[in-house]
């Protein structure tokens, strides 16, 4: 050929040192252009396009098939005219030129001339690319990598990979700059081994022997690298159900949701993404790259990496991952992506293997290896490189990955459904049918998913609507009409200030409202298909439960998913006489056949005080008792104080704060309550009868907790933000968990746990909940006080305003109370608003939306409210607050 251009094997990595020709893309004759590719070769792990970049007719001698040639040697050729073409074979090369000679590592296509000769020494075997760097230790005469833009001898390279010199921070000294041995063992660092380039004779073993694969080459290198890593191992089990689980309902790959967990673990334990760097030094890495070994389709494994999993969607990494996969089993990827993982994961569960020791790769300090799912869960066994990472926190690392695994819905975004599929009775079983129960059966129902409810009530609504809210605002509302006759003559109504209660009138209502309620309820839930039963459940297993239904007879029934709502009773102190007749509680005192004439009520709550307050408007002397020195507990205690001085002013209402009952005697109509005041003296009052409004406590024993593996403490059911309990599918809401004992609290927590079963990533913020106590006038919270506040890290300042500058309050002479706002100095965020008011209750629907909305003191001060309201306060107010924000700014400003 007069005039040729030579296509040579390429270094597709700076440590491939050959590669094997696996197939001709274009024929002798075929003319090419610049970017064409003309043919593909196998490297050590994958299969690489060959690219010319010059255009020409292909020609021969063309290397054969599988046929293996070092970088830098011709395998075919590129001439001007049809003609020159030669569509001949090349002889197999007897030996390989150096790794990197005559060959930029992109560009196949190289100067004109005739072809090269074959090197006279054999190349060195090929090492993984994952386990490139220019520093790293090899095996005996596999020479470094050649430094960018020097020149350097080949017996310089040898040496510079037996004494772990960088080659890129030596200086050479022969011609032109060029390095040689003798300035590798200068540079060399104090007690490097000293230069051994001769390999010794390999020992002949008996039998048929062949080349070793490049694939079986690159494991062999790998392993000698490996040979150098002071490895240790920790194991232990884990159930992945739960993330299998999430996997198939989210659609994506189970080793993807299991490289991630890797990853979130990886942010509490960074040591493990670290890596050993010749020259005792220490790779930090922030980029997680988990490279995740496949069986490719002609034997062998391959570790293609999933870069980035700390930071990229999860429906991003699981296309990812499906790419590489495809093309790691058919060995087609491209150095990058299968280079430098910084952990890796092994999986041998496939086929039985509970644990087994797995060995990572240079540059890499850790690999996890995965066994076969026991009874005891899957195996995990934790290989790590003990120059990086130590044993604590590798068993920390190990631990922490465990709960990642086990519990998947604390770390993944988007949620998946948590109800697993199987054949059961019912998707999801609902224990209570109260506020809490109802709503998250309705909630799931209208979503398509199989309900039952089982209730201990013929009909639904729980203690909100039989024993709670909606009976005691039907007093509340009788007790407010008569209180409000006393407050006509002020506004020229003569003649009403008298009122007579009608006692049966008013329970008559009463029942009819709360029955009609409890039919619409149960109308509701069977027009969406919930199974309503009644009788109280216990689980007697993960998926199943028994109950004892109406008729006495014992049902079971088994389910996919739970929910525990089934409310707290009342709670009766220790005191002697707590059991005698007539001593009532908030479950009892529905069932009066007249109100009494004296009335002891224990508790200053919230129950207490409103039931306090309206048998006082029903005619009754109340006498009651609290042992903290302050009303309402549960409300901002500047509320607290000035509503503990308004009862103090009302007639026919004794509070004794700081006291405790001691004992209760006597019977109905005649009972001796014993107390001791706040100095320690001792008293005594007779009433009709005692009200216990001590609080309320769950009953949990009898639910079947423990069959369930649902776990407790002081007396709750333990659950996250989003309801759910150790058990992961099985959920609590409502008075058996921590926190606010509200109806719309449970009702709320209930659809969070429901939208959690269908998916979705809710959770309850205590913090944007609220509260109304029906006492007059009314106390209601939204938010946080001042004191929570700082606990929760804010930076907090308060501001309040008196109900009686409001004109309406004067006008209708509910001049009581106060508005209280607290507002975070730094964001001006609105963490919380307290009211003490008549219509309080109303008052509260603005500083809701400001609470739950996060809304700034700066747009509630901007926002035009209507005149004449009492709303016109929450303006009023804010302009107050945000204008001394503004002057404390600015002074900050001017020192």
């Amino acid at each position: 050929m007069a005039s040729s251009y030579t296509v040579k094997m390429p270094q597709l990595s700076d440590t491939m040192t050959e590669g094997v020709l696996v197939e001709w893309e274009k024929q002798p004759g075929d003319f090419v252009s610049r970017g064409d590719v003309v043919a593909q070769v196998e490297t050590d792990k994958a299969i690489m396009d060959v690219e010319v970049f010059r255009e020409g007719y292909l020609s021969g001698p063309l290397t054969p098939v599988d046929t293996s040639v070092p970088v830098g040697e011709a395998i075919a050729y590129l001439v001007a005219s049809a003609e020159e073409v030669e569509a001949t074979e090349a002889e197999a090369p007897a030996g390989g030129g150096e790794p990197g000679e005559g060959g930029g590592e992109a560009h196949a296509a190289e100067q004109p001339g005739q072809p090269s000769q074959p090197a006279a020494s054999q190349p060195a075997p090929a090492q993984p690319e994952s386990a490139a760097a220019s520093h790293a230790p090899a095996g005996p005469a596999q020479p470094a990598p050649r430094p960018a833009g020097k020149k350097v001898t080949p017996y310089a390279r040898v040496v510079a990979r037996l004494m772990s010199v960088d080659l890129e921070r030596v200086t050479g000294t022969g011609p032109e700059g060029e390095i040689t041995a003798d300035d590798v063992q200068a540079a060399a660092p104090a007690g490097a081994p000293a230069a051994q380039p001769a390999a010794p004779q390999p020992r002949k073993i008996p039998g048929e022997e062949r080349d070793m694969s490049s694939l079986e080459r690159a494991v062999a290198q790998n392993m000698q690298e490996t040979l150098a890593m002071p490895l240790f191992r920790v194991n232990l089990h884990a159930h992945p159900e739960r993330l299998q689980q999430a996997a198939k309902s989210m659609g994506v790959s189970f080793t993807v949701l299991l490289a991630r967990a890797c990853s979130e673990a990886i942010k509490g334990h960074p040591a493990i993404n670290n890596a050993y760097q010749a020259g005792d030094k220490i790779v930090e890495r922030s980029n997680v790259d988990v490279g995740i070994a496949v069986e490719a389709a002609k034997g062998g494994l391959v570790v293609p990496v999933l870069r980035d999993v700390n930071n990229r969607e999860l429906t991003e990494l699981a296309g990812s991952w499906k790419d590489l996969v495809d093309r790691a089993r058919q060995r087609r990827l491209t150095p990058d992506e299968y280079e430098h993982p910084t952990i890796m994961l092994s999986n041998l569960g496939m086929f039985g293997i509970e644990y087994f020791d797995a060995i990572p790769v240079p540059g890499a300090s850790a690999i996890l290896a995965v066994g076969t799912v026991g009874e005891d869960g899957m195996g995990l066994t934790l290989s790590c490189d003990h120059r990086v990472i130590n044993g604590a926190d590798a068993a920390r690392y190990l631990s922490d990955l465990k709960g990642l695994i086990e519990n998947p819905d604390s770390w993944l975004e988007g949620g998946f459904p948590l109800i697993p599929e199987a054949d059961w009775d019912v998707e999801v079983a609902i224990l209570g049918g109260g506020t809490g129960g109802e709503d998250a059966a309705r909630e799931l129902a209208e979503n398509g998913h199989s309900v039952a409810l089982i209730n201990d009530e013929a009909l639904p609504g729980g203690e909100c609507l039989w024993r709670g809210c909606i009976p005691s605002k039907a007093w509340r509302a009788s007790a407010n009409r008569m209180r409000d006759r006393a407050g006509d003559s002020l506004l020229g109504v003569e003649g009403t200030d008298k009122p007579r209660l009608n006692w049966q009138a008013l329970e008559e209502h009463r029942r009819e409202v709360l029955n009609n309620r409890g039919q619409m309820a149960f109308k509701a839930d069977k027009g969406l298909k919930i199974d309503y039963r009644q009788g109280r459940a216990r689980l007697t297993g993960e998926h199943s439960l028994a109950y004892t239904d109406a008729e006495g007879n014992e049902q079971t029934l088994t389910f996919g998913a739970a929910i525990i709502a089934t409310g707290a009773p009342p709670f009766v102190p220790p005191i002697p006489g707590a059991d005698l007749d007539g001593v009532e509680t908030s479950n009892t005192i529905w069932d009066l056949a007249e109100p009494p004439k004296r009335l002891a009520v224990l508790g200053a709550g919230a129950i207490g005080l409103e039931m306090a307050q309206i048998f006082r408007d029903f005619g009754a002397k109340v006498t009651t008792f609290e042992v903290q020195n302050r009303v309402l507990p549960e409300v901002d205690g500047e509320v607290a104080k000035e509503l503990g001085k308004l009862l103090e002013d009302e007639d026919d209402l004794t509070l004794h704060l700081g006291s405790k009952v001691t004992k209760i005697e006597g019977a109905p109509g005649n009972l001796t309550v014993h107390f001791s005041d706040s100095e320690g003296k001792d008293h005594q009052v007779t009433v009709d009868r005692v009200l216990m409004a001590t609080g309320k406590r769950p009953q949990l024993d009898g639910l079947g907790l423990e069959a369930a593996g649902v776990d407790t403490e002081d007396g709750f059911i333990q659950v996250d933000a989003r309801g759910a309990t150790s058990a992961g599918h099985i959920f609590a809401v409502g008075d058996v968990v921590p926190g606010l004992m509200l109806a719309h609290t449970a009702a709320t927590q209930g659809r969070i746990a429901a939208s959690n079963l269908l998916g979705e990533r809710t959770k309850y913020d205590q913090a944007r909940d609220c509260g109304v106590i029906f006492t007059r006038p009314e106390s209601a919270f939204a938010g946080l006080t001042e004191e929570q506040a700082k606990e929760r890290g804010f930076d907090p300042v308060a501001a309040k305003t008196l109900v009686k500058i409001d004109a309406m309050a004067m006008i209708e002479g509910e001049e009581d109370g106060l508005i209280k706002m607290v507002v975070d100095k730094t964001t001006h965020r609105i963490l919380g608003v307290h009211i003490l008011a008549d219509h309080a209750d109303t008052l509260l629907g603005e500083a809701v939306m400001m609470v739950s909305g996060r809304l700034t003191v700066d747009q509630v001060a901007e926002a035009i409210h209507p005149h004449p309201t009492q709303t016109e306060l929450f303006g009023d107010l804010a302009r107050r607050l945000l204008g001394r924000l503004k002057r404390a700014a600015k002074k900050k400003a001017r020192a």
